[in-house]
């Protein structure tokens, strides 16, 4: 719980930098267009264009487009946030490989020295102000994943104090929404969740549940550079927090459609259609989810596999197709090894759990048996435990 609280918590200090946006209508121009300074403040198509790049997963070529204005503008803390955005990704597609920190924090860390440095001679520089805020927004986010909760509150509550001055920096600018709306949304909506962070609300300005919301929408109509990240926070907020998984598919299917390259996005998207009960489309994207898998695709690793398979896997088992259920929960274990158990622990459980109801409807009673014995030496998830025990007893039988 206190993972979550920090990692969520820390979501209203994004905004004190631009997050990621969504793509505009056009491409933006390349490398040669680049005359004027690059800046936050106003729409640049230039920069857009490099965050497309990011979206899409092109990473090699967004270093690129970043690198240049890093080399051209050296204090501009602009391009090193944006270079930093580059190694978040890479982060991001899977948390479990922590070979990419040190290498994120220290772009934060430059990006944050640039910016102090502007700031000394403009306290009020509208870039500076907002790269700090999001080096230590995304700081903070990423330590509370690795669990380092006190460098995550320290930098959570550095952007609460940076909301206000962004605001009166310009009060116009929809970007700005993005932080005012996370906070405003989990400030409240936090402690009714976990009673247990009410004390640390006290020493915080008041939030709004429905004024979060909001806010955020209003980004995704309007925003320049975080149309994008709003979409995603909001269908995360509609899926965890207000329980409405058809809401939250509505802003899934937006940014898989402006970046179907985003493996990520597909695989949220993959995940919502199976929750709303849209299972053949959801089977759709999970086969394509595999496919992408085995090929290599970048952003596309062995757990959103294992995931696939376990939907695949159930959707054939409820359509009684045994065989095809058998398959997929059986290449699950296979494509468990080397991965981090616990990252899967849900999956793999449940998956084991439905093979040997898989073997039982076959008739293949010793099989079973085996099976619901190896579910109950694993880690319990849900009722896995409960139901093997059960199975044990009496052989699985289809419910009438």
């Amino acid at each position: 719980m206190m993972k979550r609280f920090f990692a969520l918590g820390l979501m209203w200090t994004l905004s004190t930098g631009m997050a990621l946006g969504a793509a505009p209508e056009e491409e933006g121009p390349g490398l040669a267009a680049a005359v004027t300074p690059h800046t936050m403040r106003v729409f640049d198509e230039r920069l857009q264009h490099g965050i497309d790049l990011i979206y899409s997963l092109q990473f090699e070529e967004a270093d690129r487009i970043f690198k240049h204005i890093v080399e051209t503008e050296p204090d501009n803390p602009v391009g090193y946030f944006f270079m930093a955005m580059v190694t978040w990704w890479r982060v991001l597609l899977d948390l479990d490989d922590e070979s990419h920190d040190q290498a994120f924090f220290k772009l934060l860390e430059r990006c944050i020295q640039v910016s102090e440095q502007r700031l000394q001679q403009d306290p009020r520089d509208f870039d500076a102000v907002m790269c700090r805020g999001g080096a230590i927004g995304f700081r903070g986010r990423l330590r509370g994943n690795r669990h380092q909760y006190l460098g995550a509150a320290s930098d959570g509550l550095k952007g609460v104090e940076m909301l206000e001055l962004i605001q009166q920096l310009d009060p116009t600018n929809k970007d700005i929404l993005f932080g005012q709306g996370i906070y405003n949304y989990f400030a409240e909506v936090m402690p009714q969740k976990y009673p247990i962070v009410k004390p640390v609300m006290w020493f915080l300005p008041n939030g709004g549940r429905e004024k979060g919301l909001q806010q955020l929408k209003e980004v995704v109509e309007e925003g320049f550079y975080t149309r994008a990240e709003a979409a995603y926070f909001l269908a995360q907020i509609y899926r965890i927090f207000e329980d409405d998984p058809n809401q939250a598919l509505i802003y899934l299917e937006q940014l898989y459609q402006r970046y179907p390259a985003n493996a990520l996005f597909h695989r949220y998207l993959a995940r919502a259609l199976i929750e709303v009960g849209r299972w053949q489309e959801g089977v759709q994207h999970y086969q394509e989810i595999i496919r992408c898998s085995q090929a290599g695709q970048i952003g596309y690793h062995q757990r959103g596999q294992i995931e696939a398979l376990y939907y695949l896997g159930q959707y054939a088992f409820h359509q009684n197709r045994l065989q095809d259920s058998e398959q997929a929960f059986a290449g699950i274990d296979s494509l468990s090894r080397g991965v981090d158990e616990q990252s899967v622990r849900g999956y793999l459980a449940l998956a084991r759990l439905y093979l040997g109801m898989v073997y039982d409807l076959q008739g293949r009673r010793e099989a079973a048996v085996q099976v619901y014995e190896q579910v109950k030496k694993r880690s319990n998830y849900g009722q896995s435990h409960k139901l093997a025990e059960k199975y044990l007893k009496e052989p699985y039988q289809e419910t009438p």
